[in-house]
């Protein structure tokens, strides 16, 4: 149970980087 929380948090660390640049992309042009 444990290593499915920790397999998930390090999908969002990697994830929700990228949303946040892509987010910043698209607002900028």
């Amino acid at each position: 149970m444990v290593a499915i929380i920790y397999f998930i948090l390090k999908i969002l660390v990697i994830v929700v980087p990228l949303l946040i640049a892509v987010a910043y992309l698209t607002l900028a042009e």
